[in-house]
């Protein structure tokens, strides 16, 4: 039997004018063509908060101000904690992704979401 440790995932939700951030996996990257809240793996010793500055600056180039965990989700041995993010700047570079747009979030529900992503975009849907 194959015993897969859960691996904790930081998810940035910046939400702005009733709009949030989403970006869309490049070709070639895992899970591509696939839209998520931008983040990545925490490491040994992170936080979710700590996780999200250093994965905003890596994937996106910007400074992000982070604020409360808003849920988690688990997707297979996949929990994939939601961070709520203030952007110092909406000009970004994109490293893993080939596009990033601010969607309405009743919307998020229609775009191709990651499957661990699907749960917070449902959670961020229910609060409007």
């Amino acid at each position: 039997m194959v015993v897969h440790q859960t691996i904790k995932v930081a998810a940035a939700v910046a939400i702005k004018d009733g709009k949030v951030l989403i970006a869309r996996r490049a070709s070639g990257e895992k899970l591509a063509g696939f839209w998520e809240f931008p983040g990545g793996k925490l490491d040994s010793a992170e936080t979710a908060q700590q996780c999200i500055v250093r994965e905003l600056a890596e994937e996106l180039s910007v400074i992000a101000i982070p604020g409360a965990e808003l849920t988690r989700s688990v997707h297979r041995h996949i929990e994939l904690i939601a961070v709520e993010v203030r952007l110092e700047s909406e000009d970004l570079t994109l490293t893993v992704h080939d596009r990033a747009e601010w969607v309405n979030v009743a919307d998020l529900t229609g775009y191709q979401l990651a499957p661990a992503d699907i749960p917070i975009a449902r959670h961020l849907v229910g609060k409007i």
